[in-house]
């Protein structure tokens, strides 16, 4: 984390302008902003199958990953289990970055997740804020955190029930998020889901 806050700074000093991919990350500058959520999120019919991984922002958890799922289940512990699954583009095995899940503040659409990066040997927290959600064909989710002094990284991640979205529904989400709305589709990174083993 030291390295990266002094990389920041050194750029922000040199006014080079501070590139929107630090480290495999999204950074941006300012505070993370305050979108607002699913209204009246179920997240009982959230949780109950698993989610596939479009396209998402680029996430240290899931570096050099295909075939990526997200699955979320109750645990004996009281929390949700959120695990992150996917196939690695480095030798083919199997991956997996698990975390519980509690309500952010007690508002259902907005789940933290302790979750661990073995590359950075620590846990973090990371916020999973269902933005929008139809429960049969889509969810968008996004994560924000503070970031050393006056920047921020951005998380996100364009969940389908099936491994690809239906095109009509691909149009809305890009309208409504990208096109007009607040993210970005340029930090989007597509996920193949192409020829995926069944060990996940």
């Amino acid at each position: 984390m030291a390295n990266l806050c002094a990389f920041i700074s050194l750029a922000a000093f040199l006014a080079v302008g501070i590139p929107s991919l630090v480290m495999g990350q999204v950074v941006l500058p300012g505070e993370c902003p305050k979108y607002p959520t699913q209204a009246r999120f179920n997240p009982a019919q959230f949780i109950i199958s698993r989610w596939y991984e479009i396209s998402r922002y680029p996430s240290a958890f899931e570096d050099d990953t295909r075939c990526s799922v997200v699955d979320i289940k109750p645990s004996k512990q009281g929390a949700l289990k959120m695990t992150f699954k996917g196939i690695s583009t480095t030798d083919g095995g199997a991956t997996a970055a698990a975390g519980n899940a509690y309500f952010d503040y007690g508002e259902l659409s907005k789940f933290l997740v302790q979750m661990p990066v073995i590359s950075w040997n620590t846990t973090v927290d990371i916020r999973f804020w269902i933005i929008a959600t139809d429960y049969t064909n889509y969810a968008v989710a996004w994560s924000c955190d503070p970031l050393c002094t006056g920047f921020r990284r951005e998380q996100l991640w364009v969940l389908g029930k099936q491994t690809t979205l239906p095109a009509a529904v691909w149009d809305t989400l890009n309208t409504q998020f990208f096109a007009k709305g607040p993210f970005k589709a340029s930090n989007l990174v597509p996920v193949d889901q192409k020829d995926c083993p069944p060990i996940l």
